[in-house]
């Protein structure tokens, strides 16, 4: 081992330890947890509260959120339609989709009509966003927009 005197001179002094942790506690422990309890509280509330917002808006503007999915759907499909699709398929299909909006403007719309309208939108427009959209699917989306367009409401 060095003596004090071989050590090196030109090192910075050592820093002070950690004092000790203070014994004291908190006057009222639960009143750091109720901060927290109300904290969440609000939160949750501010949440439930957006949430029945939302309901309102959506429950009011179903409508137009149906309109736009419907057309925006129209609009894809016609949009990938080969190009040797005849006039009349085409005109069937615009007149399928219009048949099935005025079936839901006329609340005449089961939940039933809701999964096949879904599932048929979803199957066409996936098809046609990859390019393989042809004449068998213009005529398998069309006769299943006129089936959804003259359900009975037993379906």
């Amino acid at each position: 081992m060095m003596s004090e005197a071989e050590q090196p001179r030109d090192l910075p002094p050592l820093p002070e330890p950690f004092p000790e942790p203070s014994a004291t506690r908190p006057r009222d422990p639960e009143s750091s947890r109720r901060g927290c309890l109300i904290a969440g509280l609000a939160g949750c509330g501010l949440l439930a509260l957006l949430l029945v917002i939302g309901l309102v808006v959506a429950l009011t503007q179903a409508d137009e959120l149906l309109e736009f999915v419907l057309g925006f759907g129209r609009d894809r499909i016609m949009e990938t339609l080969p190009e040797d699709t005849p006039s009349e398929e085409r005109n069937r299909l615009d007149r399928a989709f219009d048949s099935v909006l005025e079936r839901y403007r006329t609340r005449q719309a089961t939940p039933a009509d809701n999964r096949r309208l879904q599932l048929a939108l979803t199957d066409a427009l996936r098809r046609a966003e990859r390019g393989l959209f042809d004449r068998d699917d213009l005529r398998r989306l069309t006769e299943r927009l006129e089936r959804i367009a003259v359900s009975g409401p037993e379906v």
